[in-house]
């Protein structure tokens, strides 16, 4: 894992003098750079972009850039043509936040993609870092259910559920979907087992859907959102699709980012439950849209993950 303080500090001591000075070096003739106080990452422009520039907010890709190495001898990488994205670094734009969501997402680009796909690439951390920084508790809640849900299925079931998460980024109308079911997901750090459900999202189609409740409880002795995350990417076995890193930096920056490493939670009990089980309007009349009420669950029948999967 890379240290975001030390790289930080590397960045902002090192001259400005439009130099090109190496920070890391990632895999496939990728790595990240530092120039004028801006960090940088740089791709062998091997799929033959032609040459284009387009800045935004927080983000400027140039693409078919010939770079050469001040010294070849010492230089970890060859001279050639080169596609590069610079994030703007200010003290108005959360720095360490907006870095450490770069440089994971460089980083999983260099391993997952080989540097391949480089403009579609570049239009997901568009998309990234336009997202409003909603930092609501209820959605620290929320990824951190999903999470341990991966966790616990894997560690019980042997599943990796990492690949079949928000397929569709955030317009994924189920959090799951899985080639057994579709898996709509409620978290919450209370007794209460009551939940807001939007009808037409998990009782349309409803035969592969489940609704999973996950309860989670603040507890000191408990683990943070971060410690999960980190888990999770360090386990060679599991999440370890470059979409899954992108969906986790997409979720992170809709959080408090002091509460990502402060916050502590314990997992209670996850429940399993068929949607068909639990629809209490089979016939919804015409007229009415967007219906959306709270669900108490307490006495509906559980089923268990085995019964998913075998669905």
């Amino acid at each position: 894992m890379i240290e975001i303080k030390k790289l930080l500090e590397k960045i902002q001591i090192i001259p400005r003098d439009c130099t090109l000075y190496l920070l890391e070096t990632f895999p496939c003739g990728t790595g990240l750079f530092a120039s004028n106080g801006k960090v940088l990452y740089l791709v062998p422009n091997n799929e033959g972009c032609m040459p284009l520039s387009i800045k935004t907010e927080y983000l400027w890709v140039e693409t078919n850039i010939f770079v050469s190495a001040f010294n070849p001898s010492v230089s970890s990488f060859e001279d050639g043509y080169y596609n590069f994205i610079e994030l703007q670094l200010s003290a108005l734009n959360d720095v360490e936040a907006n870095l450490n969501a770069f440089v994971n997402l460089c980083l999983a680009h260099a391993t997952y993609t080989h540097g391949k796909d480089f403009m579609p690439f570049f239009d997901s951390l568009v998309s990234l870092f336009q997202l409003p920084r909603e930092q609501q508790y209820k959605n620290l809640v929320g990824l951190m259910g999903e999470l341990l849900l991966i966790e616990h299925v894997y560690q019980n079931y042997n599943e990796d559920l990492s690949p079949f998460w928000h397929t569709n980024g955030t317009s994924s109308r189920l959090d799951f979907t899985c080639p057994f079911a579709n898996l709509e997901i409620k978290t919450t750090a209370s007794d209460s087992l009551s939940f807001t459900i939007k009808h037409n999202q998990l009782f349309v189609d409803l035969k592969d859907n489940v609704l999973v409740a996950v309860r989670i409880e603040e507890n000191n002795s408990g683990r943070t959102l971060e410690e999960v995350i980190t888990r999770l990417l360090q386990d060679s076995q599991i999440c370890n699709g470059m979409q899954f890193s992108i969906n986790i930096e997409k979720e992170k920056r809709r959080i408090s980012p002091s509460e990502i490493s402060s916050k502590r939670f314990a997992l209670r009990k996850i429940s399993f439950y068929r949607a068909i089980d639990i629809n209490p309007f089979v016939d919804v009349p015409d007229c009415v849209e967007n219906l959306s009420y709270k669900l108490n669950l307490l006495s509906f029948p559980e089923i268990t993950f085995n019964d998913v999967i075998r669905r």
